[in-house]
């Protein structure tokens, strides 16, 4: 009676122990480069040069268009990864 709680005990805690020895996501980082902004609209290109100042630790944003302006929204987040643990480049 007790054998099946036992092999099920033992099959659950050794497949947490494999789980927990999987590898990581993480990869190695890729090298700086800016961000091709040649064909990207004046909000993407506005919400990049915010997002970029946010990650040198000057906090920038406009609410009103991150809210409400897909472009502007998507530039920030890609200036914010792209500048991220770097010194603030121009956009």
């Amino acid at each position: 009676m007790f054998k099946p709680k036992i092999h099920t005990i033992l099959f659950v805690s050794f497949s947490l122990l494999l789980t927990a020895c999987g590898s990581s996501s993480h990869s190695t980082p890729q090298p700086y480069q800016p961000l091709n902004l040649s064909k990207k609209s004046e909000h993407y290109k506005q919400g990049a040069h915010d997002g970029c100042l946010t990650a040198a630790e000057t906090y920038k944003k406009d609410h009103e268009l991150f809210n409400n302006d897909f472009e502007y929204n998507e530039g920030w987040w890609a200036g914010r990864r792209n500048c991220e643990g770097r010194e603030y480049a121009e956009y």
